[in-house]
């Protein structure tokens, strides 16, 4: 692990010592897993995760798992690392965001756009979304703003910037605050879980 000046000595020496060497396992489905810690992450990831000093990285089948990893102090004085939620990326070619396209349980809080208004995909960083209503068109994009009602009751917040737009179908790129990030990057990485419960199963089985 290379030695970082955002990181105190204590802290490099425990990570080096808890994370000397990658862990893989070849799975049954034929990929392999590995778990790492590294404190070189990619400048997307980095503002995606709040800029976090440094990562634990898991990669499982065609994705990766970026946990922040914070360092606190036991009540001895000791380092004790502490996992975030992560970030879901895919990757085959090119790495991007997982996008979940099963959006049948997430509504519209405003009722104007319930009928109106469909989901197609959502990410950490975007979404896409087919209007049937020029005069809706027109005021969603102004607005910049949605919310959202997911599964589990909470609202989520979403301010986007139109990216591109084909016919009724509008790209946006999401310019929440971190609060609502990391709210979305919870339910993203939860419904992956549920959509991928192999890869965590053979994931468990190397920690």
């Amino acid at each position: 692990m290379q030695r970082n000046a955002v990181l105190n000595d204590s802290e490099l020496d425990y990570l080096s010592e808890l994370f000397e060497h990658k862990q893989e396992v070849a799975s049954a489905d034929g990929y392999n897993h590995m778990i790492s810690v590294t404190t070189e992450v990619p400048q997307l990831i980095a503002s995606l995760l709040g800029q976090a000093k440094f990562t634990l990285l898991a990669e499982v089948g065609h994705y990766k798992l970026w946990f922040p990893l914070e360092m606190t102090l036991d009540e001895f004085g000791q380092p004790n690392p502490v996992l975030g939620i992560p970030e879901v990326v895919e990757y085959s070619g090119n790495e991007r965001s997982w996008r979940l396209a099963s959006l049948q349980d997430i509504h519209f809080c405003d009722q104007r756009y319930a009928d109106k208004v469909q989901l197609l995909s959502l990410s950490s960083t975007g979404l896409a979304f087919k209007l049937d209503c020029p005069q809706l068109t027109t005021q969603l994009l102004q607005q910049s703003e949605l919310q959202l009602s997911l599964p589990d009751g909470q609202t989520l917040q979403l301010r986007f910037e139109p990216v591109r737009q084909h016919n009724s179908i509008v790209a946006a790129r999401i310019s929440s605050c971190k609060q609502q990030r990391e709210l979305l990057r919870r339910f993203l990485f939860q419904r992956h879980r549920q959509h991928f419960p192999a890869l965590y199963q053979q994931l468990q089985t190397t920690t």
